[in-house]
C-alpha cells in the first residue's frame, strides 16, 4: 500500500504517541466494532476461518497506518471491525438469530432467509458463501433404486428444518410428476448428525445433508450418496450472507470492510489448497483428507462470497412454483442488494488491478447480477 498518510512524518519525527491519535479516532483500548458472524459446521465456510486466521479482518481495520506499524500504534477508528464466529445447528436457529439482533452476518441457507422475508422480516442478501453443496444419502441397498426420483414415491425422507437442499428436491420432485407434498413423507430433524442417525437406523428411506456430513456417513457407517442436489439445479445458490436491512444501512463501510476480507479469503483459498484444507479441518475439527475431497478432489461444494443476485430470484421462483412461500406481497427485489460487494470488489481491483483471481470475480459477478 502507498504510503501517503500525514501521519508519516510524525513518525519520523519520532513524535507519535497514542495521545497524538485520540483526536482522529477512538482512544487506545477502546473496544473496536464487533461484527458477530454466524455459521454452520461445513468447510464451505471456511472463508471467515481463513479471513480471521490470516489476519485479513485485522488488515481492514486501519487503511491510514502501513501493516507493519499497526501492533505497536494500538489505532482504532470508527471503521474498525472484529469479527466474532458464531456456530449453529440449523439455518433456523441463526437466521432467528439474525431477527433477534444476536448476530450482525448470517451464513444460513437460502430458503431459510427468504422463507424469513416472505415472512416479513426485513432482511437483506447482500453477499453469499456457497454453491451446491447438499446430497441425499442412502443405505449402500438402496443406492440405484433412488437414483430415479420416480421410486421416492412413498417413501420418508430425512432432512434438516428449512434446508436450501429440501427446496431443489422438492422442485426435481414436481418435475418428475411427484406430488412433493402428498407422494411422499418429508421429515424435519433438529441437526445434520440426527439426520444421518435416521437413515442408518433405517427410520427413513433417504436423508438429505450437506457437506461434510454425506462424506462422514459413508466413512463412518458405510451409507453412500445417490444423488448431489446439484445433479437437479447444477449451481444453486447455497449459503447467503444476510443482515437486518437497518443495520446495512447504518454501518454500510463496516460491512464492506468485512467482505473484503471475505473477497481476499477466496484468493487465498482458490490459490492455495494445502494451506486451506489445513484451516478448514483445524476449524472443523475433520479429517483433512475428507475435507480436501469434499472441497478439491470431488468439489462437492464451491466457497464463493458473489452475492448471485439471479441465482437467488430463481430460487424464489422455485420456492414459489412448489407452494413453500406463504402468501406475500414482498418484492423480493427489495431484499437483494449486491452493491456494497460490488464496492468491496471494487476496492480489492483498486488495489491489484491485474490480479487474475480478481478480474475473474468481476467477470462473475457480472455475470450473476
Amino acid at each position: 500500500m502507498d504510503i501517503k498518510y500525514s501521519i508519516i512524518p510524525l513518525l519520523a519525527a519520532g513524535v507519535l504517541s497514542a495521545a497524538a491519535i485520540t483526536g482522529c479516532g477512538k482512544q487506545e483500548g477502546t473496544p473496536k466494532d464487533k461484527v458477530r458472524v454466524g455459521y454452520l459446521a461445513e468447510p464451505a465456510h471456511g472463508l471467515h476461518f481463513i479471513a480471521k486466521d490470516l489476519g485479513y479482518f485485522d488488515e481492514e481495520n486501519i487503511d491510514e497506518i502501513p501493516q507493519v506499524l499497526r501492533d505497536d500504534l494500538g489505532y482504532f477508528d470508527e471503521e474498525n471491525i472484529d469479527v466474532d464466529l458464531n456456530q449453529f445447528a440449523t439455518t433456523a436457529e441463526g437466521c432467528s438469530a439474525v431477527q433477534a439482533r444476536k448476530l450482525d452476518v448470517g451464513t444460513f441457507g437460502t430458503a431459510a432467509p427468504l422463507l424469513f422475508i416472505a415472512r416479513g422480516v426485513d432482511f437483506t442478501i447482500f453477499g453469499g458463501m456457497m454453491i451446491g453443496g447438499q446430497a441425499i444419502i442412502v443405505k449402500p441397498e438402496n443406492l440405484n433404486q433412488f437414483k430415479d426420483l420416480t421410486n421416492f414415491k412413498g417413501k420418508k425422507v430425512g432432512l434438516g428444518k428449512l434446508s436450501t437442499g429440501d427446496v431443489i428436491f422438492r422442485g426435481a420432485l414436481k418435475k418428475a410428476g411427484i406430488d412433493p407434498y402428498k407422494d411422499l413423507e418429508i421429515i424435519e430433524f433438529g441437526g445434520q448428525s440426527a439426520v444421518v442417525e435416521a437413515v442408518r437406523k433405517g427410520e427413513v428411506d433417504a436423508g438429505i445433508v450437506f457437506s461434510p456430513h454425506f462424506s462422514l456417513a459413508k466413512q463412518k457407517y458405510g451409507l453412500e450418496v445417490s444423488n448431489y442436489i446439484a445433479d437437479f439445479q447444477p449451481g444453486y445458490t447455497c449459503c447467503r450472507l444476510i443482515a437486518n436491512t437497518d443495520d446495512l444501512g447504518k454501518k454500510r463501510d463496516i460491512y464492506r470492510r468485512y467482505l473484503i476480507a471475505e473477497i481476499r479469503a477466496y484468493k487465498f483459498y482458490r490459490e492455495n489448497p494445502e494451506e486451506t484444507v489445513a484451516i478448514f479441518a483445524k476449524a472443523f475439527k475433520l479429517d483433512p483428507e475428507l475435507v480436501k475431497a469434499d472441497t478439491y478432489t470431488n468439489k462437492t461444494f464451491a466457497s464463493n462470497p458473489d452475492p448471485l443476485k439471479k441465482g437467488t430470484l430463481d430460487f424464489w421462483d422455485t420456492m414459489k412454483a412448489i407452494d413453500y412461500l406463504p402468501e406475500t406481497e414482498v418484492d423480493i427485489h427489495d431484499h437483494i442488494d449486491p452493491t456494497i460487494y460490488r464496492e468491496a470488489l471494487d476496492e480489492v481491483l483498486k488495489r491489484y488491478p491485474d490480479d487474475p483471481i480478481y478480474r475473474e470475480m468481476d467477470a462473475f459477478f457480472k455475470a450473476n447480477n
